[in-house]
Formats: C-alpha cells, sequence, structure tokens
C-alpha cells in the first residue's frame, strides 16, 4: 500500500476553510421517518445540542466465520477485517464528535472542531490498525492464508508516514507454489489491497443509504478513494524509482520483503503470464531470493498500455453522488411510501481483468433493496453479472428480520485473461436477524458459492459458509 500518495491532496483540502469541509454533510437530506424495515429510531435529545452529534449509528460486529476461522483457522476473514474497519471508523468519528463543548460555543465553531480533528484523525489511522491501511493488507493477506500461506502485517509496527507499507514475512517457496497450483488467485492476491479500498467506501454507501447512518466519513472515503486511484496511476507512470528504492532499503532480508510490491504492476504482469513459473522473475538484485518487484519497465508494451487504461478507468469510481453528499434522492411514492434511490459506478481489478458496473439503491417502506449490474471483462470477454439484495426484511415472528443476497454471473473461464469461453455461476447468502434487545440483534448468515469471483470473498473456487455476529443500532 501507498498512504503517503495523497499528501498533496490533503494540502489541498487544508486550505480549505475549514468550515467548507462541513458542507457535504449539510447537504445531505434529513433521514426519512422509519419505514417498517429500518430498525426503530431512538428518542430525540433533550439538549439543544445533541450529544454525540452523530445519527443512527450502525455497528456490524462479527463474531465466527466457520469456514476460515474454524475450518481454515485464520482470521480475519475479508467479511470480518471489512466490518471492524468500518465500526473503528465509526466509533473514531462518534468520540470526537461526543467531545461536550461549552454550550457558549457556537454551532460553527463546534463543526470546525468536530472536522479539523476527524480530518487529522483519518490521515493518522491509515498506519494504525484496524483502520484503512490494515485493512488493505488483510485483504491481502486473506487470499494467502486460506493457502496455508503465513505473512505478517506491517501496519501493527506503526510505520507513520512510510512510502509503503508492506506485507512481509512470506517465504519465496510459498508464492512459487501459489503461482504453480493457483494462477488466478495469484493476479488475485496482488489486487485484493484496492478491491478492500473501493469495497470500503461501498459499505459507507449502503449505511448511509439504508441505515441512515450520518458519521462524517466523507472525507475518509474521499481519501481511500482517491488514494487507490493514485496508486493505480502511479504503478503505471512511474513505478521503476519505487521498486529500485524498495529493493535497495531491504537489501538480503527476505522476511522484511512485501510480498509483492507496487501492487498493479505485479497485478497486470501475472493476469498476462498465467503459466509463468514465479521463479523466472529471475534472482533479487541483492543476490538472494526471488526478484519479486515488477515496475511498468519489467511489461512489455501492451501490458504497460493496458495498466495506463485501468489506471484511467479507475477514475469511474468518482462517479458516486454520495461523495458529493447526496445520499439519497426523494422520487414520490411507491405502493403508498416514499421511494428513495441512489446509485453509483463501480471499477475494480479482478482476476480475469476487470469489472465495471452500476451499484443501485432503492427503498419504499418495508422494501429496501441492493443491486449491482456489472460486466466482467478479460481480454476478449465482455460477460453480465447480476446481484439483488433485499435488506432486513421484517418476519412475522419474534421481530426477525431477513436479508437474502442472489448473484448470477457469466465469467471468464478458469478465472483466466486470455480465456475465449465462459462459465456460469452464482452465489446465495441469507442474514436473519433476531432482536436481544431494542439495540442490538444477533445475526446466523448461510452463504454458498459457486466457482467464480466475488468482491470481498476471498474464495475462487466453490465454498460454503456459516457466519454469526452481533449489529447494533444507537442514537
Amino acid at each position: 500500500m501507498r498512504p503517503r500518495l495523497l499528501l498533496g491532496l490533503l494540502t489541498a483540502w487544508l486550505s480549505v476553510p475549514l468550515p467548507l469541509l462541513a458542507q457535504p454533510l449539510a447537504l445531505e437530506p434529513a433521514p426519512p421517518a422509519p419505514s417498517p424495515s429500518a430498525p426503530p429510531a431512538p428518542a430525540a435529545a433533550s439538549e439543544a445540542r445533541p450529544w454525540p452529534r452523530v445519527k443512527r449509528l450502525y455497528l456490524d460486529v462479527p463474531g465466527v466465520d466457520v469456514h476460515e476461522n474454524l475450518v481454515l483457522g485464520y482470521w480475519p476473514s475479508m467479511r470480518q477485517s471489512l466490518a471492524v474497519t468500518k465500526d473503528a471508523y465509526y466509533l473514531l468519528h462518534t468520540g470526537i464528535m461526543a467531545v461536550p463543548y461549552p454550550e457558549v460555543f457556537p454551532d460553527l465553531l463546534v463543526t470546525v472542531l468536530d472536522y479539523g480533528l476527524i480530518v487529522a484523525a483519518d490521515v493518522v489511522s491509515v498506519y494504525v490498525p484496524p483502520f484503512a491501511g490494515w485493512h488493505h493488507e488483510e485483504w491481502h493477506r486473506a487470499v494467502m492464508s486460506q493457502y496455508d500461506i503465513g505473512s505478517y502485517n506491517d501496519v501493527y509496527d506503526l510505520p507513520f508516514f512510510r512510502e509503503l507499507i508492506n506485507v512481509s514475512h512470506v517465504r519465496d517457496e510459498d508464492l512459487v507454489r501459489l503461482k504453480r497450483d493457483h494462477p488466478a488467485d495469484q493476479v488475485r492476491l496482488s489486487a485484493a489491497g484496492v478491491e478492500a479500498d473501493f469495497a470500503r467506501g461501498t459499505a459507507f454507501d449502503k449505511d448511509r443509504f439504508f441505515h441512515g447512518t450520518r458519521t462524517a466519513t466523507l472525507f475518509m472515503q474521499w481519501l481511500g478513494t482517491l488514494n487507490a486511484i493514485a496508486y493505480m496511476s502511479s504503478a503505471a507512470f512511474g513505478s521503476e524509482p519505487d521498486t529500485e528504492e524498495q529493493n535497495r532499503r531491504e537489501g538480503a532480508d527476505v522476511e522484511r520483503r512485501d510480498f509483492t510490491g507496487l501492487d498493479p504492476d505485479a497485478w497486470v504482469y501475472d493476469l498476462f503470464r498465467p503459466t509463468e513459473p514465479y521463479e523466472a522473475r529471475g534472482v533479487h538484485p541483492s543476490g538472494v531470493g526471488i526478484d519479486r518487484y515488477r515496475s511498468e519497465q519489467d511489461l512489455t508494451l501492451r501490458e504497460r498500455r493496458f495498466l495506463e487504461s485501468q489506471a484511467r478507468l479507475s477514475w469511474l469510481n468518482l462517479i458516486n453522488p454520495q461523495l458529493f453528499g447526496l445520499y439519497q434522492f426523494e422520487l414520490g411514492e411507491l405502493g403508498g411510501a416514499p421511494f428513495s434511490f441512489n446509485a453509483s459506478v463501480h471499477h475494480v481489478m479482478a482476476p480475469f481483468g476487470y469489472t465495471i458496473g452500476l451499484n443501485l439503491f432503492a427503498k419504499a417502506g418495508r422494501y429496501s433493496a441492493f443491486a449491482e449490474l456489472r460486466t466482467f471483462i478479460n481480454d476478449t470477454l465482455v460477460l453480465p453479472g447480476l446481484t439483488m439484495e433485499l435488506l432486513r426484511y421484517p418476519l412475522p415472528w419474534l421481530e426477525a428480520r431477513l436479508s437474502p443476497r442472489v448473484r448470477l454471473w457469466l465469467q471468464p473461464r478458469e478465472q483466466l485473461f486470455f480465456a475465449e469461453s465462459a462459465a456460469f455461476g452464482g452465489s446465495l447468502e441469507a442474514r436473519l436477524n433476531i432482536p436481544l434487545s431494542p439495540e442490538l440483534e444477533l445475526y446466523v448468515e448461510a452463504a454458498g458459492k459457486t466457482p467464480g469471483w466475488i468482491p470481498g470473498n476471498e474464495f475462487l473456487h466453490e465454498s460454503l459458509n456459516l457466519r454469526t455476529g452481533l449489529e447494533a443500532f444507537l442514537f
């Protein structure tokens, strides 16, 4: 991961008067009246200034992912690290916005103080578990962990303002085995960190739209999205100096090395070379171990052009009204209930190439629905995919709620970039929520999938899983 790519952007943000940073939240529509599908709203605060200054805080506290934690024996899974990171930001921001300023402080000054502290905390927290940098690296690690490949997330060393953060303590022999036996996973391994960054933004979007959560996460979402875009551009247009410096600094210490170097360069290198043995990368410049890191100088002209096109396409992730404080659009009534809608565009690297899609958000009365319309693209194929999800539908017993999700797709066969035929696949998931108190619910989730790639699921092969956890709705 390369967190310092956005220091220039941060400087530009901070050069704007801090009151303007509050404008995106000022643009948001007031949360609608709760529908039967939403958790009950807390009672209004009696204070003139609500304490804390957050709305409808939603927490997803993961318990056990049976397949990952108990069968394969690793933690966290991709789902767990996303939930933990999202919760961490919500709690961090809630803590900042709970500071009890004196009532004589005008609201504008309180807003300036809140958002100034949140911006500073978001920048520093990138280097602290379990925030954005940790989440990015944990999705890399999850791909390796399923194959019993040991690794270490260097974010645990608190590498404040380091240019590159490693996933270290990975053996060359394990990477040789992964590329030989699971070439598509080798490609996905390098792409998984940026996949995490964009998935986190979509998770924030869903919480704002469906749960009415307001915890001042816009700056963090901008930071994560633009950092991922800048990372793609840096890898495509100027990775050679960074790669040389990283090799020089780490020298002959194999344990200290990252598993891949700059993620997008390694991704496109293995994408175009699924059958090339990993050891064909050659000997490390120090003379010890395999030369893991790739830069644009290791790519053919066609590969460089492909990576450059992906860097440009990554800007599509900014087509998202929520990034500009427009969290929902009221479109009249549907079935006698207020109807709200939103949409965003999504681009991300994939094991077989890349995907471009449209995220759709809708709610009316007891119905809250999320859908994804996707195209899965490799060298010659453009294939469709569809996701449909119904959130928190009320059941007639125990005040329980059910959230089913269905995915159907055609993806390149064996997840290969040069595949000329498609494979049909899909997944089915269902989460059952049972209330333990007005604010707390227990959930059990069952999931099964055929072979295929799903963002946020580390398994490219078929899998069955059972998950448990808690959901909490506060304030």
